[in-house]
């Protein structure tokens, strides 16, 4: 009986001890996932980062310090961590990212001017997102096209004309909006402004200032 204990308390520090090894070893790979996935982000600038199939070559004992690439990401990724005693550990992973991107909502033609209801926001995989797109709405809303879209396409800083600056002093049309009337007047730039920006005008009828969106460079678009 004494030895039918003895093997049972053995059988039971065995399992706990298996169960204790599993749970540093899970933690240890979920802490590293964590590290690296905002690392990448802070470093890259995407907004989602998920890594799987995370491979190291050795025990972390220690905190991270610092990661060298030898792949970079997306997809397929390598490299060394560098762990606050010194220790270096090989790394492999697999990366998979994605980023906002703006994107045309019908089509346009060249010289057309976008606004609110042109565009729309998107989550693309990184890995199909063309080189200089833009991923805020606010960067393409009053912006000139420098060249027909179709609907559904990325925009990019290629697509658009230079933002022109207005300077102060500069006569505009002050266009005033609401869903029951639309009212069209003159207006002065109180500041030199950005096309796409917002805008104070003086209203030459009125003598108020009015703060609008320099839609384009002739034009301050007031919505109520």
């Amino acid at each position: 009986m004494r030895d039918f204990l003895a093997v049972k308390y053995l059988s039971l520090l065995i399992v706990i001890y298996i169960s204790q090894f599993s749970s540093f070893s899970y933690a240890e790979s979920h802490d590293l996932k964590d590290y690296l996935q905002m690392h990448i982000k802070e470093k890259f600038h995407w907004s989602i980062v998920e890594i799987t199939e995370l491979s190291y070559t050795e025990e972390m004992d220690a905190q991270p310090q610092r990661i060298f690439f030898e792949e970079l990401p997306p997809n397929k990724t390598s490299g060394f961590l560098e762990l606050k005693n010194g220790k270096k550990i090989k790394l492999s992973f697999y990366v998979k990212a994605y980023d906002w991107v703006v994107m045309s909502n019908k089509a346009k033609k060249k010289g057309d001017y976008l606004d609110m209801t042109d565009v729309y926001p998107v989550l693309l995989d990184v890995s199909k997102i063309p080189n200089g797109a833009i991923n805020k709405v606010e960067d393409v809303v009053g912006r000139q096209l420098n060249r027909s879209i179709s609907a559904n396409y990325p925009i990019t800083a290629s697509l658009l004309y230079e933002q022109k600056v207005v300077k102060k002093g500069q006569l505009v049309f002050l266009v005033i909006e609401s869903p029951y009337f639309i009212i069209r007047t003159t207006g002065e730039l109180k500041n030199t402004t950005s096309v796409g920006d917002k805008a104070k005008v003086i209203n030459l009828s009125s003598k108020k200032v009015i703060t609008g969106k320099l839609v384009n460079e002739n034009t301050v678009k007031v919505e109520f």
